[in-house]
């Protein structure tokens, strides 16, 4: 009866310990996306977001699945696994990449414009885009 009541204990311990290490919407991140958004209507930089340190960006779009993106671009992301992407039409989801690894999420509602670059990880440096009189808004083309 111990060694089941130290297993359970141990499964609950480790289910809490995941639950609590999943990102959620930094919401000064998600302002600071707007405000760029917002302030030039035609290009947006996210390259010089400059609060935290990450090397890359990966957009996901509105109902993706996080373990398909998992498994589709050799990554880890079981720290986002707790968001609502996978739920609602109403947003695109921002996640900053750090040595491939999720350090921060903007869940960005739609309203402020559309991404349609999805499921690429781009590099901070190429973190530019550019948005047209529809709202869309796209990965600006090296030149």
């Amino acid at each position: 009866m111990k060694k089941v009541l130290l297993l359970l204990a141990l499964i609950l311990t480790l289910s809490y310990c995941n639950y609590t290490s999943q990102l959620t919407t930094d919401e000064g991140l998600t302002k600071i996306i707007e405000a760029k958004i917002n302030s030039n209507p035609k290009e947006i930089d996210l390259s010089t977001i400059d609060d935290f340190d990450y090397d890359k960006l990966l957009i996901l779009e509105p109902y993706s699945s996080i373990g398909q993106i998992e498994d589709e671009l050799h990554i880890h992301l079981s720290n986002i696994n707790e968001n609502k992407i996978k739920l609602s039409d109403g947003i695109n989801l921002l996640v900053f990449l750090k040595n491939d690894k999720s350090i921060k999420i903007s869940e960005l509602d739609r309203k402020n414009g559309d991404f349609d670059t999805y499921k690429v990880i781009i590099d901070r440096k190429n973190a530019i885009f550019e948005k047209n009189v529809n709202s869309k808004i796209t990965l600006k083309k090296k030149k």
